[in-house]
């Protein structure tokens, strides 16, 4: 099954890199510097390397539980058009994230591990107008039978949006269409599904 205007639309999304930066510290030498809650987010303006932080450790208790004495937390690089920071080594990027959490909450203990894991063309760009070509590209795939759509470019980048929009078309699939419906009603989460997701 093919459909060439679907697939029109979807060649026209522009799509930003990323990187992400995981750093496990001592949890008695992270927790005090860390703010309540599970990360924030850093707006361009700020001139800031990093765009956002995610506490993991504190957001998914699962990772608490690994290991309660070790605080992980992430930090992410990489904006729309932002490509020359993703050309850095790795070790760059840890000692860039380290900086800016320092200069953010003060967190100044060195990490006990570290992982950077790079996503080329890893987040879609939701422009005005987007929505509009979302629902254009299930209207043509509708016309497919046993053929439906999901992901990030759909409905937003976060886990818990993407998880719906799987959702949304394994129930297309089976014939019901509500979800789906309500997916392509709504605007799509453009932003993370929490800080750094």
């Amino acid at each position: 099954a093919e459909s060439p205007a679907a697939a029109a639309e979807l060649r026209a999304v522009e799509y930003a890199s990323m990187a992400l930066i995981t750093l496990a510290y001592r949890r008695a030498d992270a927790d005090a510097a860390l703010p309540d809650g599970s990360g924030f987010l850093v707006p361009p303006v700020d001139g800031r390397t990093i765009k956002a932080s995610t506490f993991a450790s504190r957001k998914w208790g699962w990772i608490a539980d690994e290991d309660p004495d070790v605080m992980v937390l992430r930090t992410s690089v990489g904006r729309y058009g932002e490509t020359e920071i993703l050309r850095r080594s790795d070790a760059d990027l840890v000692e860039v994230s380290r900086h800016d959490l320092r200069e953010a909450v003060g967190l100044t203990a060195a990490p006990l591990e570290t992982r950077v894991t790079r996503w080329s063309d890893g987040l879609p760009q939701y422009p005005v107008g987007h929505h509009a070509r979302v629902a254009r590209v299930r209207e043509h795939v509708a016309q497919l039978p046993g053929l439906a759509v999901c992901g990030a470019v759909y409905d937003g980048v976060g886990i818990p949006a993407c998880v719906a929009s799987a959702y949304a078309a394994v129930d297309q699939l089976g014939g019901d269409l509500s979800a789906v419906r309500e997916l392509t009603a709504a605007p799509v989460q453009s932003l993370h599904g929490g800080a750094g997701e």
